[in-house]
């Protein structure tokens, strides 16, 4: 983590929207780097806004957009407010537009910091689809899939035949296109609430719940294994795999860098790909509930288990880890283990871990600050008046950057420092002590976890849809 006066939420902005096109399209050397693996899964029909900056007021905008044809996909920052006190896990974005479903999907491809920033920020249960009426119009007759039909070894080159108007704009309609995925994360807030006799009304994901992925690229699967089911999906190599993890999340560390600024009290790990990933990784962290690889989601649900950040300010940063079957992935598995996964927010909310703030209208956020909407200028933040640096007597910093900014990284560095040391974390709660060779963190060459995930046996295929969903979703991998 550089030690420069750019806050960490704000700096992944700029490293994370150019990543896997530096990566990809600008790597020096005859080898391709093991990013562009990504491209292999074809090129989607993207947008842009219409107006220079960033969008006016909250949310993704419907009406009308800048088609600006079939282009590759951006790496995703978290979705919903830094500081959501609730943060949903997934393996990687899923790919809208690689189903036959959802080809009438709009994928932004922005060139403005601020119009990607504000997009990630403000995204909540849905994203934007051609309505179907215009799509099979603008189609026409043509056949419109992400790769080549005469060679799926290459993305297709079919665009909509969009004559630009006298600015050279491409105007098409959108409309938004509710994900169940995400609507069902909000219903547990709202169940959540009625247990506690909160004021559900402006409970939301995106205030409350924030969602993302340890690999910042999307793909219809985290496969790296041909699919029998679908023979076009192209499974990583054992190169590949280990070159994406290594790159992302051991090297770059964008999703941890998240985590320590963001410090949930509450993580929610779907699908037991994912979990399989998660428990890999952050083996020797755990303080309660003795979670290891290979541990079932039927088994860690019954247990309480928790993850530590570390301790700032002489204060233990601890979060409570619950796993849960993927929500629209596996649905068989997940309708009899929602009761469980509410019962565990609800242990947290009488516990005082989540609390509700009567002035916001939304869960009270969690410890350290953040400048994302100010400094990026995308708008205001609604919790300035309750968030607290983790560094004694820094300010909130403002949208300017100063020393306040450097001394609360440096303090996120320290704590994400001292999480990846190879020591075994202290245990909790009275649950037994594992010897140190257990609790010793994976090595990153082994990948624990991550070459599981795309055993087509440990996966729910997700292709079973109602065919009236605007966005069909993928199974048991990312959110």
């Amino acid at each position: 983590m550089s030690d420069n006066q750019l806050p960490v939420e704000v700096e992944l902005a700029y490293e994370v929207m150019p990543c896997n096109a530096l990566r990809s399209a600008q790597e020096p050397g005859n080898a391709p780097h093991p990013c562009s693996y990504f491209r292999r899964w074809g090129r989607y029909h993207s947008y842009d806004y219409e107006k220079e900056g960033p969008p006016e007021g909250r949310g993704i905008i419907p009406g009308e957009i800048q088609y600006v044809g079939r282009g590759p996909l951006v790496p995703e920052l978290l979705s919903g407010c830094r500081k959501a006190p609730i943060m949903a896990v997934g393996i990687n974005p899923n790919l809208p537009g690689w189903w036959p479903a959802s080809r009438n999907a709009v994928n932004p491809l922005f060139d403005d910091y601020k119009q990607y920033a504000h997009y990630f920020r403000y995204r909540s249960t849905a994203k934007l689809q051609i309505p179907k009426a215009q799509y099979q119009a603008l189609k026409g007759g043509a056949v419109d899939q992400p790769l080549d039909p005469a060679d799926p070894s290459l993305p297709s080159t079919f665009e909509f035949p969009v004559p630009p108007d006298a600015d050279g704009m491409r105007t098409i309609p959108v409309e938004l296109a509710a994900l169940k995925m995400y609507e069902n994360y909000e219903s547990l807030l709202k169940d959540l609430a009625k247990a506690m006799g909160w004021d559900p009304t402006h409970l939301t994901i995106g205030e409350d719940i924030s969602y993302g992925n340890m690999v910042a690229c999307p793909s219809a699967k985290w496969i790296n294994r041909p699919d029998p089911k679908d023979p076009t999906m192209p499974p990583m190599s054992p190169a590949e795999q280990k070159g994406i993890v290594g790159e992302c999340f051991h090297t770059r560390k964008y999703f941890l860098r998240q985590l320590f600024q963001s410090l949930p009290t509450v993580l929610m790990v779907f699908s037991q790909s994912t979990t399989d990933a998660f428990l890999g990784e952050m083996k020797g962290r755990f303080v309660a509930g003795d979670p290891r690889p290979g541990d079932q989601i039927k088994d860690l649900l019954e247990r309480e288990v928790r993850l530590q950040y570390g301790t700032s300010g002489g204060k233990p940063l601890v979060a409570r880890v619950i796993f849960s079957p993927h929500i629209t992935g596996n649905p068989a598995d997940f309708g009899p283990a929602r009761a469980r996964v509410l019962a565990q927010l609800v242990e947290e909310a009488k516990k005082g871990n989540l609390r509700f703030n009567a002035a916001t209208g939304h869960l009270a956020r969690p410890a350290g600050s953040c400048v994302f909407c100010t400094s990026l200028a995308i708008g205001p933040c609604d919790y300035a008046a309750e968030l607290v640096p983790l560094t004694p007597g820094a300010a909130l910093l403002g949208a300017a950057p100063g020393e306040g900014a450097v001394a609360e990284k440096r303090e996120q560095a320290r704590l994400l420092s001292d999480f990846l040391a190879p020591e075994p974390a202290p245990v909790l709660l009275g649950a037994p002590r594992a010897t140190e060779a257990e609790t010793a963190p994976a090595a990153p060459e082994a990948l624990v976890g991550w070459d599981l995930s795309g055993d087509p046996e440990r996966q729910a295929e997700g292709l079973a849809l109602d065919p009236q969903a605007p966005v069909a979703v993928t199974a048991d991998k990312g959110v």
